[in-house]
């Protein structure tokens, strides 16, 4: 099997990150599933990438072409009510039957929401 590379460009994101492929949302806890993830993912429609979410909420692309990660440059930072509300319009949230609460948004910390949101994913 031919192994494939995967390059960071500029700066790591910090984990978990949440990736949001065409359809799906998929959550990662290091680098190494990261790539996995991000090698297999397909852009959402009309994007020629794929949105990584990190737990500062910055958002990274990943070029399925070239198999490179780098910040975004449209959106750099998403919200948290941006992120709860991409969880429970994705096809994970309707599988599972699962919501994460829009209630007490700004009493909860950002990193906290998209851990919580991580852990909803992996299982």
């Amino acid at each position: 099997m031919k192994e494939i590379e995967f390059h960071i460009v500029w700066r790591k994101p910090k984990h978990p990150v949440i990736v949001v492929s065409d359809g799906r949302l998929y959550s990662a806890f290091n680098i190494k599933q990261l790539a996995k993830i991000c090698i297999s993912s397909v852009p959402i429609e009309n994007k020629s990438y794929v949105q990584v979410i990190d737990s500062t909420g910055s958002e990274f692309w990943n070029s399925p072409k070239n198999h490179v990660l780098s910040p975004g440059f449209l959106h750099k930072k998403w919200t948290k009510k941006r992120i709860v509300e991409a969880f429970n319009n994705s096809q994970n949230s309707k599988d599972s039957l699962q919501k994460y609460s829009m209630k007490s948004l700004s009493s909860k910390r950002l990193e906290k929401i998209i851990r919580d949101i991580c852990e909803l994913l992996r299982s």
